[in-house]
């Protein structure tokens, strides 16, 4: 029975919202005029406490007042707009317009006559006329939002829901959500104490200090974040606020994705590790991009991996005149291909994109492709970077990581590269694993290489830390286990490391090749380090479970310390030594490290690379060498 009631009315709502603009107006002024004929009636008799009519002299003069407020809210542009779309700005609107009428009214009665005219009628009808046009106006929006529903739903059985940011958003956002029939927004959630008490959009606005007794109050299931321009610190500090309540979070997309000031409610999502952890990124620097990309023939090794593709997605950006992909991954070179192939054809792109299969330990090839297609840019991203893989396959880390980055900057010298980029990483600081171990390696070929004096190329190294979401990283890996119920495996529960979105760590690759002269070795700043445990205790909450321990045995998952794998470091560094100092971006900052020689370098590689050598001969020769300096 209740659903055919809401059929009906989601049904007369569907025709007035139908109707042209000029026929709802003018539905509304003839509503508006009876229900303000009816109001000064109304005020007369209330102040009269009886049920009469003006004296017949006096009645054109009190039904002035509504020909009045109809003339004012007509040149207020109140009729001008008639939409779902109605909040505090629109009630603004009407209160505006009609703060005019008793005054203009007051002149008239003075200069026709006050005899026999009662005065406080006026104060009583300014105050009925607010409430009918405001009461009108709200069940109008509410009859839209009816027609505009997707789904309808008891207003009992609708989701409770509060919304955190109470400014254009937010207003935005309680819109979408009255359409969409799911949810109900009952209140505002805000740190601003101007809105605070006020209403709304129709909905009262609470401070964030009270949250507790608000929720108590209000008994809310969901809360959505409707301030998209925060910052992660903030972020994070308000879910863990809203999570200890017991409320689910989700978020409102970027600003950059909000088309027209509008909010669609199926944008919203939960709220992701990724908007909670690291710092705000900086937008790049469009004239650093240009200068290492624009009109560039660009080749990114390792195009199919986390951080290769995403190389390839921005130098796409940026107006290369070709762009050369490789890497020895089939599939992975299939799939970035694909996209910035679908990418360039949707935007009217002119550049030309290659995919090429190749192993970047054959120098042959390398030097070949480079010859070939004229490279004038090299970003080199092709390495093994799992810690425990390399660590029981050291001798394929050793020779991708170092003898790869050789042959690579070897053709790059060879044919006359104008710029030669390696993406390493925190873990060449002090390595303790193989894989660390070669990464310095392979960072020490370019610092050599720059130097060499038949070089023409620069060379520069950039130097991070973890990427969210990366293959074979520690988030994928935690999501998996806590899709399986737990445990969740920590190694060790005083454990930390650097994280960075992959398109930012991605921007600063190329601009830091922007600001290479001569072997470089470039720091990205990283923010604060993340505890490992925090971070594993933060995605079971964000998955809607609570962590099992001695406190709550009655908790979801649980998480499992199993102590320090072989090769894998409490923490992680990003600087060798304390000569460090900063660039023209605020995030890239230059380091000065040791180096040696080619010749001498040559006759270290040499050892590392003798045939007879086996698999742990290499690895304490490739310690020996990574460790001078340290």
């Amino acid at each position: 029975m209740i659903l055919d009631e809401l059929n009906l009315k989601k049904q007369f709502a569907i025709w007035l919202r139908e109707r042209e603009t000029a026929t709802k107006a003018f539905v509304i002024l003839v509503t508006d005029l009876v229900c303000l004929v009816f109001s000064v009636f109304a005020s007369y008799n209330l102040r009269l406490s009886s049920l009469d009519l003006p004296p017949r002299n006096k009645l054109m003069l009190y039904l002035a007042a509504p020909m009045l407020s109809l003339l004012c809210a007509g040149l207020f542009g109140v009729y001008k707009s008639v939409s779902r779309n109605y909040s505090w700005h629109s009630e603004k609107q009407i209160i505006l317009s009609q703060v005019p009428v008793p005054i203009i009214w007051t002149i008239l009665i003075l200069f026709l006559g006050q005899d026999g005219f009662v005065r406080s009628v006026i104060i009583i009808y300014f105050m009925l006329s607010l409430i009918v046009m405001l009461s009108l106006r709200r069940s109008v929006a509410w009859l839209f939002r009816e027609a505009g529903a997707d789904v309808v739903v008891p207003s009992g059985q609708r989701i409770r829901t509060l919304i955190y940011g109470a400014g254009p958003e937010g207003v935005s956002l309680t819109e979408s959500l009255n359409r969409q029939g799911r949810y109900r927004p009952i209140a505002f959630i805000d740190t601003d104490y101007t809105l605070v008490g006020r209403s709304v959009a129709g909905l009262k606005v609470y401070s964030t200090e009270h949250l507790t007794d608000t929720i108590h109050r209000l008994k809310p299931k969901e809360v959505m974040i409707a301030k998209p321009r925060q910052n992660r610190a903030n972020r994070r500090t308000l879910v863990d606020m809203f999570m200890s309540e017991g409320l689910q979070v989700k978020t409102v997309p970027g600003i950059d994705e909000i088309v027209d000031g509008q909010i669609d409610v199926n944008a919203l999502r939960p709220i992701r590790l990724e908007d909670l952890l690291g710092r705000d990124p900086v937008p790049p620097d469009k004239i650093l991009m240009e200068r290492a990309i624009k009109d560039q023939v660009v080749l990114v090794t390792g195009a199919g991996g986390s951080i290769g593709s995403e190389l390839v997605r921005q130098i796409s950006t940026y107006v290369p005149k070709k762009i050369i992909l490789v890497d020895n991954n089939e599939f992975s070179l299939f799939e970035i291909h694909r996209e910035i192939e679908a990418k360039s054809n949707s935007n009217n792109c002119n550049y030309e994109l290659v995919p090429l299969l190749a192993d970047v330990q054959d120098g042959q090839r390398m030097s070949d492709i480079v010859a070939e297609y004229r490279i004038t840019v090299i970003f080199h991203a092709a390495a093994y970077k799992h810690v425990r893989m390399v660590q029981e396959n050291s001798t394929a880390g050793i020779r991708n990581n170092v003898w790869g980055t050789k042959a690579v900057a070897e053709a790059a010298v060879k044919h006359g590269v104008k710029l030669f980029i390696l993406v390493s990483t925190d873990k060449a600081v002090r390595p303790t694993s193989v894989m660390g171990a070669s990464k310095r390696v392979a960072e020490m070929v370019v610092q050599a290489l720059a130097k060499r004096k038949d070089n023409k190329t620069v060379f520069a190294i950039v130097r991070f830390g973890n990427v969210l979401g990366s293959t074979g990283s520690v988030i994928p890996l935690f999501q998996e286990q806590i899709l399986k119920g737990g445990p969740v495996v920590v190694t060790h529960k005083d454990v930390t490391r650097y994280f960075m979105l992959i398109p930012e760590a991605a921007q600063l690759v190329i601009q830091s090749g922007a600001l290479a002269e001569k072997g470089e070795v470039f720091v990205l700043d990283m923010g604060e380090s993340v505890k490992i445990v925090n971070l594993a205790e933060t995605m079971i909450e964000l998955a809607g479970m609570t962590v099992k321990s001695k406190a709550k045995p009655d908790g979801d998952i649980e998480i499992k310390f199993v102590g320090l794998r072989d090769g894998e470091k409490l923490f992680e560094e990003l600087q060798i030594g304390r000569d460090i100092s900063t660039t023209s971006h605020e995030r890239i900052m230059r380091s000065n490290e040791f180096f040696l020689p080619w010749p001498k370098l040559k006759t270290a590689l040499d050892v590392l690379e003798h045939p007879k050598s086996n698999s742990k001969a290499k690895v304490k020769e490739l310690f020996r060498l990574a460790l001078l300096d340290s």
